[in-house]
């Protein structure tokens, strides 16, 4: 019996001595070793996030962008940014991620933002990402600045960024976002909206008036449906809207009128009928308006002779009966009903429109789908079929598409083989040997001017909007490593004093600005060589812009213009990703 407890009891005491070990998990593989020098807690959890997505989620790096992420000095990574933290300037903190460019295939982990907390800017452009965008995206609270374009993200319109209190700039366009555009989106305080070329679907959300943005491009999805007229509400801060080949359908709404600001009026390739609205005499600033290749009737307002900054009005392919006769709008108008103007419509098809216009004041501006009307058939040159019945409901034709007349064209977004640069972000030339990158963060896109300046050809016009006093952190959330105290005004640290430089992409020297005519979208002037710019009164900047070519009024497009400009109309955008051979 003695033997038997004693048994019993070594057993126990084995038992005892073994729990503590079994409910600790092992290391993690990406654990850091122990006499590794970090400098605070958030850069060790950074080593670990960074790891973890390049030894796990990534698949791809054909240019070995991430090949010097090694070793404890996180802020020296390609692509890496760090800085003060807005709250302490004595804690170092990585602040901004660039893959812009790398041709990297991979995913995007959901354990990442816990790791890289305190990120003001991510920008993923020209990858090979796919997958969805993980929700733990919302513990990025301090993120200002979010560029996922030209990927292959899939899945409904990512609805966590809508509960990500900094961020000002989005983009998403070149992916393969799907459904409706969130109502929520426009009542969100972002400057910058990108949405084109993804399979987004329904109407633009009446509540559009709500934005506060500057630029909004929403061009190359299948939207239908109407311009809300609560367009009007965006008097204040808009500069560029671009809404190219969205099937857009009713009447252009008269509170255009209202965009005394906007400088860039794109509506072209839709179906929009009706009159162009005489309140378009309103867009004082306007220097590009183009509604070509859409429905509209009637008389080309005379008041657009006396907009003071139009330099280019395109018109072409549609149905107007009359022009007036001052040269911006004699430069254009072919495919349309004007008597005497060279290559018009056949004149059945004038005819056929001018006996049934199309009245707004009847048109409902979510138009079912039964009304909308489409381009007419490819085998001729175009027109209308003749007007409905007496008594039927008064809906415009249906026509299917068609090529465009000889000459005529609607602005894309190409850009070269290398893809597109986020506004404002460029990727720095290779360091020379024995450079380091730092932790300076690069200066960020500057908005639009508040008011329009007069394009120079000389030299790069606008100059950065002042940010505003002071910055404030928004709430710390749960996964911050290491407590900081309240927020306060925070000062830019001043660039690293060599012209240091990193790999394609990653940290380091400036490359020069360009010229870019009109209002300068995310193209400021190079900074002072004693401070970088604030972003918005946010310390974390980002990369600086490309080297673009002169573009009308236009500074958000990141490429070069198409390869056949358009009646001297050139929006940039990046393309989707090519496939290999």
């Amino acid at each position: 019996m003695t033997g038997r407890r004693h048994n019993l009891l070594a057993l126990a005491l084995l038992a005892v001595a073994l729990t503590p070990a079994a409910s600790q998990p092992g290391p993690s593989p990406f654990d850091p070793p122990p006499s590794w020098p970090f400098p605070n807690p958030r850069l060790r959890a950074a080593y670990i996030a960074l790891q973890t997505f390049r030894r796990t989620a990534i698949f791809s790096d054909p240019t070995n962008f991430t090949a010097n992420w090694v070793g404890p000095n996180v802020c020296a990574y390609n692509g890496v940014y760090c800085a003060p933290h807005p709250a302490d300037g004595a804690v170092l903190v990585v602040a901004g991620l660039d893959l812009n460019h790398a041709d990297i295939a991979g995913f995007l982990p959901p354990d990442l933002p816990a790791g890289l907390p305190d990120l003001a800017l991510l920008h993923l452009n020209s990858n090979r990402f796919c997958g969805v965008l993980p929700d733990t995206f919302l513990h990025l609270r301090l993120l200002h600045e979010l560029d996922v374009s030209n990927n292959r993200f899939v899945g409904a319109f990512p609805d966590v960024v809508l509960s990500l209190p900094s961020l000002r700039y989005l983009d998403l366009r070149f992916n393969d976002f799907e459904g409706p555009i969130p109502p929520a989106l426009f009542d969100r305080p972002l400057d910058a909206i990108f949405l084109n070329s993804n399979r987004l679907t329904r109407p633009i959300p009446p509540n559009l008036g709500n934005s506060p943005v500057s630029v909004l491009v929403l061009a190359h999805n299948s939207l239908g449906g109407c311009i809300p007229p609560s367009i009007g509400r965006m008097a204040d801060t808009l500069n560029e809207i671009v809404l190219i080949d969205d099937a857009l359908t009713g009447c252009v709404p008269p509170q255009v009128g209202l965009l005394r600001k906007v400088t860039v009026f794109d509506v072209s390739g839709n179906r929009l009928q009706g009159p162009l609205p005489p309140t378009v005499a309103g867009l004082v600033a306007v220097q590009e308006l183009n509604v070509a290749r859409n429905l509209l009737e009637g008389a080309v307002p005379p008041s657009v002779c006396a907009l003071p900054s139009l330099r280019n009005f395109t018109y072409v392919d549609n149905f107007f009966s009359f022009r007036p006769g001052c040269a911006v709008a004699t430069a254009d108008g072919a495919w349309n009903c004007i008597p005497g103007a060279p290559a018009q419509r056949p004149p059945a098809q004038c005819a056929a429109v001018a006996a049934s216009p199309f009245d707004c004041s009847k048109a409902q501006c979510q138009a079912p789908a039964s009304a909308v009307p489409v381009r007419p058939p490819s085998g001729r040159p175009g027109g209308r079929t003749p007007p409905a019945p007496v008594g039927a409901p008064h809906v415009r034709p249906v026509m299917p598409p068609r090529p465009s007349p000889p000459g005529s064209g609607t602005p894309s977004y190409p850009s070269p083989p290398g893809g597109s640069t986020t506004p404002g972000t460029a990727a720095p030339p290779p360091p020379t040997s024995g450079e380091s990158p730092g932790h300076v963060m690069p200066p960020s896109y500057t908005p639009p001017s508040s008011g329009y300046q007069p394009p120079s050809a000389s030299s790069p016009s606008g100059q950065p909007a002042s940010p505003p006093p002071g910055y404030v952190t928004p709430p710390q959330t749960p996964s911050s490593p290491l407590p900081l105290p309240a927020p306060g005004p925070w000062t830019p640290p001043p660039p690293p004093s060599g012209s240091g430089s990193s790999p394609p992409g990653g940290t380091g020297g400036t490359p020069p600005f360009p010229p870019v005519q009109g209002v300068p979208y995310s193209s400021p002037p190079p900074p002072p060589a004693a401070e970088v710019p604030p972003v918005h009164g946010v310390s974390y900047g980002s990369p600086p812009p490309p080297l673009l070519p002169p573009v009308y009024g236009m500074s958000y497009s990141s490429p070069p213009p198409p390869v056949h400009p358009v009646h001297g109309v050139s929006y940039g955008s990046p393309p989707p990703p090519t496939a290999g051979p």
